[in-house]
């Protein structure tokens, strides 16, 4: 039976004691505890990447037909959907989703332009 220290008051106590019988200083430090499953940032990171294509794409100097403005109005909805989701929920990465809320809020609002003229 090996003796050790107090972390609180120096006295000799059993090594396997939980708390000094002199102060009541705990001895052994607990572990925080992590969560079995952390959440995973995939919201932030799909909406990021929607948003860039959205905003590449209005780059792009060849015509549009209607499939392809519907096609990349849908991808701007679902960024803005998934980002702020994201953002209301605290996920993890909410901050990809603020880019990708702002990036792809602009394409749309570009997208709805292109397709009234």
């Amino acid at each position: 039976m090996a003796m050790v220290f107090c972390r609180g008051c120096a006295k000799q106590i059993h090594e396997t004691a939980p708390s000094c019988p002199q102060c009541g200083a705990l001895q052994h430090l607990q572990a925080a505890s992590q969560p079995a499953n952390p959440p995973s940032p995939w919201m932030g990171i799909v909406s990021l990447t929607l948003g860039i294509l959205c905003t590449l794409s209005l780059f792009d100097s060849a015509d549009w037909d209607g499939d392809t403005a519907l096609g990349l109005s849908l991808f701007a909805i679902i960024s803005l959907v998934l980002g702020s989701i994201s953002i209301l929920q605290q996920k993890p990465g909410s901050n990809m989703g603020i880019a990708g809320v702002v990036m792809s809020g602009i394409s749309l609002f570009v997208f709805i332009g292109f397709s009234v003229n």
